[in-house]
């Protein structure tokens, strides 16, 4: 399938080639236009290639500061990334050491919690004498009454 594809596009490309060649053959301002391009473009490079030989040193030499220039900003950016990847694994360092540490201060903190209820629940233990109005119900308003 690929090579039928690939025959057609070749042989698309060759009619449309000749049959631009015949056209501008046939139409003389077409043909005008077409050396007229042609003619203008050699110039150009004509004239480019002359201006890069006779200043070929310079710009050599322009090049060469472009390319130092972009090697030392690429150089800068290489020891800014250094720079950010310890920066990043330090900072991951101290996060681990604060995990541990607030691990540890949960840990403490349940420990001080289970002694102190240890210890209320000795305090109750020992006091086995409540208070006598603690047994009462709540005042209800019949004292007011009575006085």
């Amino acid at each position: 399938m690929e090579k039928q594809t690939k025959k057609w596009v070749i042989s698309g490309s060759v009619l449309s080639v000749i049959a631009g060649s015949i056209f501008v053959a046939s139409n003389k301002k077409t043909r005008e236009g077409v050396t007229d391009f042609v003619s203008t473009a050699s110039s150009q490079t004509k004239h480019w290639f002359q201006v890069i030989n006779e200043n070929r040193d310079t710009v050599v030499q322009q090049l060469r500061s472009s390319g130092d220039k972009i090697s030392a900003i690429v150089d800068s950016a290489s020891d800014d990334v250094e720079k950010l990847v310890e920066t990043s694994k330090s900072l991951k360092a101290h996060v681990f050491d604060l995990l541990e540490a607030v691990q540890d201060s949960t840990e403490e903190i349940k420990g001080l919690k289970s002694k102190f209820e240890e210890r209320e629940t000795i305090e109750a233990e020992t006091t086995m004498d409540p208070d006598p109005e603690a047994l009462l119900p709540p005042d209800t308003g019949q004292k007011k009454l009575e006085e």
